[in-house]
């Protein structure tokens, strides 16, 4: 099964890190109200523009399962730091220490930096939060997903198209890319020779799949 991340998680995770600024800022934001009121207010527009941007990348709507995907690279933003460090550690070192210069301006300038960021993501993370509790009540969990449809081996066979080309009673073969796979209709229910099915996940050499007609 290829790693997946609820989208909520991450979004209050964004939430929580910039509340917690807040919080370490609560007695500066009195002397700062400028600067909170104009993260909220572009950070709410940021958050409805980028639940908009997120919702046209949702694939898989309508399926039986496996639905509700956004397929991504890196899961989290973790992730794309690791991967960073990875490409170059120079890289990684130079963000760190911009982070630390950015830390130290805003606690000796006197300036309201931190609550305009703090202030922004958490106005973000509410009108993307918001977004998405919506979606999921009508449609159900949202997740992202990496994206393996340019992944070797039987991970880059997920949602790809093949036939059966024996009754699968719920166990059975299929032809997928000119390959014979074993396979296993993942709703127990029998699948004629001949139709078409979807993989939906690989365990092993077996392929679990679902009808598409």
């Amino acid at each position: 099964m290829v790693k997946r991340a609820r989208v909520i998680g991450n979004t209050a995770l964004i939430g929580v890190i910039c509340g917690s600024l807040l919080w370490l800022r609560r007695e500066d934001i009195p002397a700062h109200l400028d600067a909170l009121v104009l993260g909220i207010s572009g950070g709410a527009i940021y958050g409805g523009l980028y639940w908009r941007y997120l919702f046209y990348r949702i694939a898989r709507k309508g399926r039986r399962f496996a639905r509700n995907r956004i397929f991504v690279h890196y899961l989290s933003l973790f992730e794309l730091l690791l991967a960073a460090a990875t490409w170059s550690l120079y890289l990684l070192l130079a963000l760190a220490l911009l982070l630390l210069a950015a830390v130290l301006l805003d606690l000796f300038s006197g300036h309201g930096w931190s609550i305009l960021i703090g202030s922004f993501g958490m106005a973000a993370t509410l009108a993307l939060g918001s977004g998405i509790i919506r979606y999921e009540q009508r449609h159900g969990a949202l997740y992202y997903q990496y994206d393996s449809r340019s992944w070797l081996g039987g991970e880059g066979l997920l949602y790809q198209e093949g036939r059966a080309i024996q009754p699968l009673t719920p166990k059975g073969k299929i032809i997928i890319n000119g390959e014979l796979w074993h396979a296993v209709a993942l709703n127990g229910d029998p699948i004629e020779a001949g139709k078409k099915v979807e993989v939906i996940a690989r365990k092993g050499l077996t392929l679990y799949v679902d009808s598409l007609s």
